[in-house]
C-alpha cells in the first residue's frame, strides 16, 4: 500500500548549518535514518551530510522552523 503524505516517514537530525550560533541545526529528512545515504535533501529544501550526531547534539541543535512549518503543513496541524 502507497504511503500518503501524512503517514510518509520521516527523521530529525542535527546537521552542520552556518545560520546556528551551537553550528548544527536538527533538520527534516525523508524516509528513515536507517536508510539514508551520507547526504540528502532536507524538507525545507537544502542539502546537508548526514553524519552521526551526539545526544547533546540533538538537545542543543534547534530545530529548523522551515521544515517543522512544512510538515505542519503536511500533517494538516496548525502553524
Amino acid at each position: 500500500m502507497p504511503e500518503t503524505q501524512a503517514q510518509q516517514r520521516y527523521f530529525w537530525l542535527p546537521v552542520p548549518d552556518e545560520s546556528s550560533d551551537y553550528g548544527l541545526v536538527r533538520h527534516a529528512f525523508a524516509g528513515t535514518r536507517l536508510h539514508a545515504g551520507p547526504a540528502d535533501d532536507s524538507f525545507c529544501g537544502n542539502t546537508f551530510a548526514l553524519a552521526n550526531s551526539s545526544e547533546m547534539d540533538r538537545i542543543h541543535a534547534k530545530t529548523c522552523q522551515e521544515c517543522n512549518a512544512l510538515l505542519k503543513e503536511m500533517k494538516g496541524w496548525p502553524i
